[in-house]
């Protein structure tokens, strides 16, 4: 797809923003359903690690001196 920039970040706005770019291409017929249930699978994913990530923020605010394994470094 021409319209995927690389090195975006992504975030809450960028996954909605990507979502509704999905919407109206399918909406126009230039990406079929499965297309479009593929990258709602992958967007379902990355909500998913945004939520991972804040979970972990929490935990780190939450609990000063527990000590999370940085599984992202292993």
């Amino acid at each position: 797809m021409s319209n995927l920039k690389a090195n975006k970040k992504a975030n809450t706005k960028e996954l909605f923003s990507h979502t509704f770019d999905m919407l109206k291409l399918l909406k126009a017929k230039a990406i079929t359903p499965d297309e479009a249930k593929e990258h709602a699978n992958l967007i379902k994913q990355a909500n998913n690690l945004l939520k991972y990530e804040l979970d972990r923020e929490k935990a780190i605010c939450k609990y000063e001196n527990f000590n999370l394994r940085n599984i992202e470094e292993d």
